[in-house]
């Protein structure tokens, strides 16, 4: 009777009631996206600004821009006295940039982000419903699966990463389960237009993330490895993988040969993500894991139901089942071990750890659904097992849906994984009076020194990429933190920290890049600055102290040249003479001259990327990457702050 009941509760149901519970799970997320957002800030100006997401927006803008001259890379002046900009600086915001490519107004780049988050939030959570119509479980897992998924939106990690900005990574984290398993059924049963749909998919996802193919290949593993244990053909295998790789890689064609054959400008390591932490899932557990998004105690559902499922889930799905919970435990392997490995550092291994969660999802929901249903046929030592973990899982999923009512609801002071209602704030009290000092104090004689902000003072994101496009000022920094020798962030500035800087020094490295003005948020930035001769105060702007010095070389080492014109890929001389002519702009693979003169990277800061000499200079002459003539700066809309 027991064997009976369990095998019932694994049979398959059809496709249309699956189909109904996917429909609303979209309908509930899409109601509750609608409220916190709220639906009606969609369609107005105001920016999503929370850490990460103005970042994108100015990748958005620098994209615009050159997709206009019909370019993927090109010389970003605004920044670090020149660097290489376009794709080759954007990992995981080109989807919206490509968007903000064929929409062309500059105007219409927050409404596309914001498009693109809230309809990432609305269809994530359901990806993992799909899975179940994937695996072809019984509806009453599938809606367990959207309990699940909906509370881990609001109440876990992936809320946090969401909110924080990291949509392109959330939105292929839910993606890459349903890819996974989806793979393998083609691996079973090869068809033309199976494969093919699915190379699309691929791509798309490579696409909107690079760290899509990771987390593809790790939950694909242990599903690949199951089936050919099973019997399945590896001549399949590996013409599906092969097929998937040349797909993924053409259609991407485009765009990875620019981002792989080019110097990055982010040439300091940045500390993000790259914990090595054997405790990291009982800290994650325990919703206090030193990882940027924390982990959440609704993770201990997950690991209940995956032992419910292991214990109690019979049928056909059982080896998928099974497969996904140990590609949960290779993501987790991968999330706190990964960076131990130098080279893999980068991938950000700890933010797998999110992913390894989500991989238990539909498991779980399985073993509680199994367990659920065999209380009535168990008996003794088995019926309590099974009814003590339900009443966990009971326990924390009603706490838990007080905690997303909290999330939704509750007044901004109060305490919550992300950010409260409305999640569309616009820009903060800061932004315009910092925005009206640089139009009204500066000028484009010279660069302004921005000192960026670990903890985002500046209106509570990486705002500096939107302020220099606005204000049109060259920013000595990079638009986010640990980029290049010419930045500055907290206790830190020109690759060292302020304390190891004598006043000697920093003004020789303020005469290098030309800075005049000097933003500071820091006590050792406001420190350093004071202590300079010729340096006065010019206001305070809430957090930032604005300081101005007396006087600033120009943009010209040797010779002599006036910059009449520059904006993103673009930078026009006029009366040039001297040879050679050397530039305080540095110099970047592909920069050419119209006219055509010879240009050669020359070092000049110890340190520091070369700049730019030109010799023979032609009187009048534009740098730029790439031929063309390229757009005027004065034909281009600048975006609003």
């Amino acid at each position: 009777m027991r064997a009976a009941h369990a095998d019932r509760a694994a049979e398959p149901s059809g496709g249309m009631p699956l189909l109904a519970v996917v429909g609303v799970t979209l309908l509930v997320q899409l109601v509750l996206q609608a409220y916190f957002f709220p639906l009606s800030a969609l369609w107005d100006a105001a920016r999503l600004v929370h850490i990460d997401a103005p970042f994108h927006q100015y990748q958005m803008e620098v994209a615009r821009q050159l997709c206009a001259e019909q370019r993927l890379t090109g010389y970003d002046i605004f920044f670090a006295a020149g660097h290489l900009g376009g794709v080759s600086f954007n990992a995981s915001a080109k989807l919206p940039a490509l968007l903000a490519c064929l929409d062309t107004a500059s105007a219409n780049i927050p409404v596309i982000y914001k498009q693109f988050s809230f309809w990432s939030g609305v269809l994530a959570p359901a990806m993992l419903v799909a899975t179940c119509v994937l695996l072809r479980l019984p509806v009453s897992v599938a809606a367990v699966v959207a309990l699940f998924s909906v509370l881990l939106w609001w109440t876990g990690a992936i809320r946090w990463y969401h909110a924080a900005g990291l949509v392109s990574y959330v939105i292929v984290a839910f993606a890459s389960v349903p890819f996974a398993v989806a793979a393998l059924r083609v691996c079973r049963r090869p068809t033309l237009w199976r494969l093919a749909l699915l190379t699309v998919v691929a791509a798309i996802g490579l696409l909107v993330h690079p760290l899509f193919v990771v987390a593809a290949a790790l939950i694909g593993l242990p599903l690949l490895v199951d089936e050919l244990r099973a019997g399945l053909r590896i001549a399949n295998v590996v013409a599906v993988v092969a097929v998937l790789l040349a797909g993924m890689l053409l259609l991407n064609g485009i765009w990875l040969w620019p981002s792989l054959t080019t110097p990055s400008f982010a040439t300091i390591v940045h500390p993000y993500q790259r914990a090595v932490d054997p405790t990291l899932a009982l800290q994650e557990l325990l919703g206090l894991a030193p990882t940027a998004a924390g982990g959440s105690r609704l993770y201990n559902v997950l690991w209940i139901g995956a032992l419910l499922c292991i214990g109690c889930w019979r049928g056909s799905a059982r080896r998928a089942l099974l497969a996904l919970i140990a590609a949960a435990v290779l993501l987790m392997i991968w999330a706190s071990f990964g960076a131990v490995i130098p080279a893999l550092a980068s991938l950000q291994p700890n933010r797998f750890s999110a992913l390894a969660w989500l991989c238990l999802v539909v498991p779980a929901a399985a073993g509680v659904v199994a367990a659920a249903q065999q209380i009535p046929a168990a008996h003794g030592f088995g019926r309590w097992l099974r009814g003590a973990a339900l009443l966990i899982v009971a326990g924390f999923l009603a706490f838990f849906v007080r905690e997303a009512e909290r999330e939704i609801l509750a007044p901004a002071e109060t305490g919550r994984y992300a950010v409260a209602a409305p999640e569309v704030k616009g820009e903060g009290g800061l932004s315009r009076p910092l925005l009206d000092f640089l139009g009204t104090q500066t000028d484009a004689s010279a660069r302004v020194f921005f000192e960026l902000s670990l903890a985002r003072v500046h209106d509570g994101g990486h705002m500096a990429g939107l302020y220099a496009l606005a204000s049109n000022r060259e920013f000595i920094g990079g638009p986010y933190p640990f980029t290049d020798f010419a930045s500055a962030w907290d206790d830190f500035a020109f690759g060292k920290p302020y304390a190891e800087h004598s006043p000697e020094q920093l003004n020789a490295f303020l005469d290098a890049y030309n800075i005049r003005w000097m933003l500071c948020h820091s006590t050792a930035c406001r420190a350093a600055m004071a202590a300079l001769p010729g340096v006065d105060k010019l206001a305070d702007l809430g957090p930032v102290t604005a300081f101005v010095r007396a006087a600033s070389p120009g943009f010209v080492v040797h010779g002599s040249a006036r910059v009449v014109e520059r904006c993103i890929n673009r930078v026009t001389l006029a009366d040039a003479a001297g040879s050679p002519l050397i530039l305080r702009y540095h110099w970047v693979p592909g920069l050419v001259s119209v006219p055509p003169a010879r240009i050669e990277a020359v070092d000049i800061v110890p340190g520091a990327r070369p700049f730019i000499a030109i010799h023979d200079p032609p009187p009048d002459l534009t740098l730029s990457v790439g031929d063309g003539p390229g757009q005027a700066c004065d034909a281009r809309a600048r975006p609003s702050p």
